[in-house]
């Protein structure tokens, strides 16, 4: 957007730059750098002296936000537009209740959202939701509902890629841990419970 002149808000509902990402800092990406830096967010540090990361390093989610989003984020156009601190609430558009049509697509949006200093409402003509799912991890079920007694035991699940070799090491040290799922999060969590195994059987 910034490459094509167009003016764009940031709502990022962490207290940083890419938190999300932040809380799996300790996870090394499976991808190097330049498929994780884009070709627009290198032109734009360039042009403001600062080098992109380069080559074949595979980067930990830290070292993204450190080494990239982070610079990123001070590019002045970008920097101008970043609200820390705000979550979405809803959007609609403008004069505009759910159930009327006539106009619609002609009128901006209205994204409401709240920060420290309670809740605001910005026009925009455009949105792009980019929340991901970090925040919204999936349930244990198949089907993806909660199975009987998740809930329950919610203080003994942890979801995402829990950092067991590091900050909650003692959770997971020389205890029995069963892991759900077939994705690179699953795998990721199995590989660093062997490598403490080996520490602590």
């Amino acid at each position: 957007l910034v490459e094509r002149g167009i003016d764009a808000a940031v709502f990022e509902k962490g207290d940083r730059v890419g938190a999300s990402i932040v809380a799996w800092g300790h996870v090394r990406v499976f991808s190097p750098w330049e498929y994780n830096v884009d070709a627009a967010g290198r032109a734009l540090l360039a042009d403001h002296g600062i080098a992109a990361p380069t080559g074949e390093f595979l980067a930990t989610g830290k070292e993204i936000v450190e080494q990239y989003l982070e610079p990123l984020s001070k590019v002045p156009r970008i920097a101008a537009g970043l609200r820390l601190g705000a979550e979405v609430i809803a959007i609609s558009r403008e004069g505009h209740d759910l159930m009327s049509s006539d106009g619609r697509a002609d009128v901006p949006f209205v994204v409401r959202y709240r920060d420290a200093d309670g809740e605001h409402r910005l026009l925009a003509r455009a949105v792009i939701d980019a929340s991901g799912t970090w925040s919204y991890p999936n349930p244990i079920g198949a089907d993806g509902l909660q199975v009987p007694g998740e809930a329950e035991a919610s203080d003994r699940i942890a979801y995402g890629i829990p950092d067991v070799g590091g900050a909650e090491r003692e959770s997971y040290a020389s205890k029995r841990t069963l892991v759900l799922g077939s994705g690179h999060s699953a795998i990721n969590v199995a590989l660093a419970l062997l490598e403490l195994q080996e520490k602590a059987p």
